[in-house]
């Protein structure tokens, strides 16, 4: 086949990919792996497919109205303190796969930051919805 040919059928197929999937890459610092996402129902379906893949699952919310929030800066440190991720997310929610261990989450938006602790033992992962009060910032 020549170059040009296979060319446009990758070009093609990538085209034929739903944008959220193409958007969504998995993400590494460190030896974190993490995505982040979910503005739509393709992002989110996009993300239920890659869940298992993750021991960690993150939703952003305000309390009450249930609304969802992106760009909430994240910083995930282990027991000793030391920083394991630190990042924005890119929509309501954020998948990180974690070592076993005992995690503490700081998790910004606008001028109020919520902290967690958070246990990953073994296979088994954890699920924290992470809400904000209701204010005018928000």
């Amino acid at each position: 086949m020549k170059p040009s040919r296979l060319f446009a059928i990758l070009a093609s197929l990538q085209l034929s990919l739903p944008a959220a999937a193409r958007a969504l890459e998995p993400q590494t610092q460190d030896e974190v792996r993490f995505v982040s996402g979910g503005i739509g129902a393709e992002e989110n379906q996009a993300l239920q497919a890659v869940r298992s893949d993750y021991n960690l699952h993150l939703l952003f919310s305000v309390q009450g109205s249930g609304e969802f929030l992106s760009d909430v800066a994240l910083r995930i440190t282990d027991r000793d303190g030391k920083r394991v991720l630190e990042t924005v997310a890119g929509g309501p929610r954020l998948f990180a796969k974690l070592q076993p261990g005992r995690y503490t989450l700081e998790a910004s938006h606008g001028s109020k930051t919520l902290r967690e602790t958070v246990s990953i033992a073994g296979h088994h992962g954890a699920s924290l919805t992470l809400a904000w009060p209701e204010s005018p910032e928000n």
